[in-house]
């Protein structure tokens, strides 16, 4: 019997390990077709962070210059990028398209070679240089950590999985947050959504809901957003509970009254007035 137990509690031990990135065995590597994967970013937004939302993935521009996650120094500079579980756990993020862009419009991205990713430095001029050391990608077991240019004050582009209709990030960066949602997303109605911490402004652009927040010095941001039909499916139910409400209601209160009516037929309900309900008990008058 104890050795069932051993081999019980070796088989369990073996399966968590490998499940999921926070295994003792570690995250493994940051896919090359990911990493190389082709994204359009946008690289001249004034925010310090700017998210888009799409309908699977949230793109994301964060001036490095910002950063407050990762080393903070010039001569080898990083940036980490992580999300949590539902138990608040840090979890390397899923990273894709992983783009750096300098000021003068010098892009350096990666291209996947026999499986593995190189980082190229494409020039304004068009030309390219392989330069696999200026830009890399690993996967600690709690974080993903981008290696970025030396000296660099430049823009960080990155792509990451979403699910569903809410965004939880880190603030990877310090500073004005920019967030695009999808078109036909609202925030407006407080039981539908969520906004964390609370926007200095929202504007709709081109039929785009967008956020913005001036200083953003939360630890994170949280967005929960609803579409119109979602809307029109709450008050479709609310209206719906509320006369299946209302019809519950009269239906109980035209019960009671038949019911009442009944116990009168028979007498139940007859309020016997005694005349003599003052006189002393039979044998003590």
């Amino acid at each position: 019997m104890n050795r069932r137990l051993l081999l019980g509690v070796v088989g369990l031990a073996l399966l968590a390990a490998t499940a999921g990135c926070s295994s003792f065995l570690g995250p493994g590597e940051a896919n090359p077709a990911d990493l190389a994967a082709d994204e359009s970013y946008e690289w001249n937004a004034s925010a310090d962070a700017y998210l888009e939302v799409n309908e699977n993935n949230v793109t994301a521009v964060y001036r490095v210059a910002n950063r407050t996650t990762g080393r903070l120094n010039a001569t080898d500079p990083t940036i980490e990028i992580y999300t949590r579980d539902t138990l608040g756990t840090e979890q390397p993020e899923e990273l894709s398209a992983v783009q750096f862009r300098y000021p003068n419009g010098t892009r350096v991205a990666f291209r996947e070679d026999d499986g593995n990713a190189t980082a190229v430095v494409t020039y304004p001029n068009g030309t390219t240089v392989d330069a696999p050391d200026l830009m890399t990608v690993e996967r600690t077991r709690d974080r993903t950590v981008v290696g970025l240019p030396e000296n660099a004050t430049g823009r960080l582009g990155v792509t990451v999985p979403k699910n569903g209709k809410q965004v939880t990030t880190p603030a990877y960066v310090g500073g004005r947050y920019e967030m695009v949602l999808p078109e036909r997303a609202e925030v407006g109605v407080p039981l539908l959504a969520q906004v964390r911490p609370g926007t200095d402004d929202r504007r709709s652009i081109d039929g785009q809901v967008h956020l913005f927040w001036d200083d953003v010095t939360a630890e994170s941001l949280v967005v929960r957003y609803y579409l119109g039909r979602d809307l029109l499916l709450f008050g479709g139910l609310a209206i719906g509970g509320s006369a299946i409400g209302i019809a519950g209601a009269a239906y109980y209160a035209m019960q009671l009254r038949e019911t009442r009516r009944k116990r009168e037929e028979v007498g139940l309900d007859v309020d016997i007035e005694d005349d003599d309900r003052d006189d002393p008990p039979p044998g003590m008058r």
